[in-house]
Formats: structure tokens, sequence, C-alpha cells
């Protein structure tokens, strides 16, 4: 799954080989049209997810709440799907060269970025690698191309997927990267520990500092993480 590469055509992603033609009557690949999505309900009874499965998937919560919203009750308009087709979703960046051939200055900014967060990262072992590194380029990449988000948005939605699931604790380590990273995620605003309603509009990463601050006041509790809410 993880050794993708393209064809003879450079056409085509595939994987290596799954199985062989005398155990299957064909040479089987994973095809470029297959997508893996998860989902986990994350409590106190849930194992967490090794460095290992972070590093290779993007972490999307879905725990926002909103009772009060009963408009979709009267709408009766019925709504016709969009069709997305393979062209649209398949990869077209395989690897980190694929991106600094087309945009050399977004893989120095995100590298610049990414250093900095792991000399915070790097007092819990929890900083991370090439894998990481290159998969944010694309995400990043991708992103510009199809004029989704700006730079810091994107980069903001990357830590919170790639880089936050990574950070837990329970000493004063755990205390001084939330401290680090908030300041780097709400520059140019300063947050204390006794702002509980600060305002993140003009924060440099707000969605990433949200998270931080609420996994900072967990703390307190003696233990935080990602998943606990």
């Amino acid at each position: 799954m993880e050794d993708r590469d393209c064809d003879e055509n450079n056409e085509k992603i595939k994987s290596p080989l799954l199985l062989s033609k005398e155990t299957a009557g064909e040479d089987i690949y994973l095809p470029s049209n297959v997508y893996i999505v998860g989902t986990v309900n994350m409590d106190e009874t849930t194992h967490p997810f090794s460095k290992k499965v972070l590093d290779r998937a993007n972490t999307i919560e879905f725990n926002r709440v909103d009772l009060s919203y009963l408009n979709y009750l009267g709408e009766l308009v019925k709504i016709s799907p969009i069709a997305l087709k393979q062209e649209l979703l398949e990869s077209k960046y395989l690897f980190l060269k694929d991106v600094y051939t087309n945009n050399p200055d977004l893989v120095y900014q995100v590298t610049d970025e990414l250093e900095k967060v792991n000399k915070i990262l790097e007092k819990l072992q929890a900083h991370v690698g090439y894998r990481v590194r290159d998969e944010i380029c694309m995400y990043i990449m991708y992103s510009e191309e199809g004029q989704v988000m700006e730079f810091n948005q994107a980069m903001d939605r990357s830590l919170l997927q790639k880089i936050l699931p990574r950070i837990s604790g329970s000493d004063s380590r755990t205390k001084d990267v939330l401290d680090e990273l908030i300041d780097l995620c709400t520059s140019p605003i300063r947050v204390s520990e006794d702002d509980e309603n600060v305002d993140l509009t003009y924060a440099k990463y707000p969605k990433s500092a949200e998270k931080l601050i609420e996994m900072r006041r967990r703390l307190v509790d003696g233990f935080t993480s990602f998943w606990i809410s």
C-alpha cells in the first residue's frame, strides 16, 4: 500500500504486486481508485493509535454537536448528488520531488514550519519524520492548486490532523510542549492560561491553537491527549 509507483508508461499509479499470476490467474495490484476511510469512537475504553498509524493517516474529528439546528427538517427540496470522477480524486504527487519540481518554495516553507514544530516536540519524543513532511507538502500543494485554502489555513489543518494527535502526557514536559505550540500557533496573539474565551481570529493557526488550548486546560486533571474530550 505504501510503495506506490507509476506504471511503465508513467501514467497510472500502481502498488507492488499483491498476488502473482501463478497464484490468482493474473497479476493483481492494489488499484489507484481504492480509498481507505476508517472511523472510531475514542473514549477511556479505547486504546490510542500508535504513532506509526498516525503518520500514515489524517485524523479528522467529528465531535461538534448543535442540537438547535433544525432547519433541515423543513427543507423539502431534493438535492441531486454530485458525481466525482476518479480523475479528480487520484493522486498526482507520489514523491516529494514531484512537488518540489512544481513549487520548490512551498517545500521550503513547509519544512521551515515543521522544523520549528519538531524542535518543540522533541521534548516528548513526538517529533515527525520525512513521511509526515512529504504528505503535508502534498496536502498543501493540492489545496493551492485547487484554490481550496491559503497556505496558513492548509498548514493549520495539517498540524491539527497529523501533528497534534501525537501529543499526550501528564508531566511538566507535556505542559511545556503545549505552551510553546500555543505560542507558535497563536502568534502574534499572546494567550495566557487564564484566557478561557480568547479571540483567535487573527491567530496564525487558529484551529490548532483552539485544540491546544483545550488540551492544556485538560492537563489540570492530570493527563491530556488529543482524543479525550
